[in-house]
């Protein structure tokens, strides 16, 4: 028996149900990696910048129906990770925390 078409066809279908999530992160990946590249930062700072903002699309290409947008809008989502960047995405996120909770967790002040 030959298993090879089981796994193609189980890839397949998993592809075709998040396909909107994986264009999210792919396109927040690399609009963030681009505009490193451009800005001349250093590989690896490119590089998990890319990473963290196409996870982080990822996760937030999840919730779209939550934010009352449709599941195809994950590229949108995907492109405005990206241009944003993970630096302005931690901001973001410490200053919701910071709001939500009253304290200042950001230790590089």
């Amino acid at each position: 028996m030959n298993h090879d078409h089981g796994i193609v066809e189980q890839t397949m279908k998993w592809l075709a149900v998040y396909l909107p999530s994986v264009y999210a992160g792919l396109t927040a990946l690399g609009i963030s990696a681009l505009i490193d590249i451009r800005a001349g930062k250093p590989r690896l700072y490119t590089a998990t910048g890319a990473l963290i903002c196409g996870l982080f699309a990822l996760a937030i290409s999840a919730m779209l129906e939550y934010f009352g947008l449709p599941a195809n809008s994950g590229a949108f989502v995907g492109a405005l990770v990206g241009f944003v960047g993970a630096d302005r995405l931690r901001d973001i996120a410490l200053a919701v925390i910071t709001r939500k909770t009253g304290t200042d967790i950001d230790e590089r002040k």
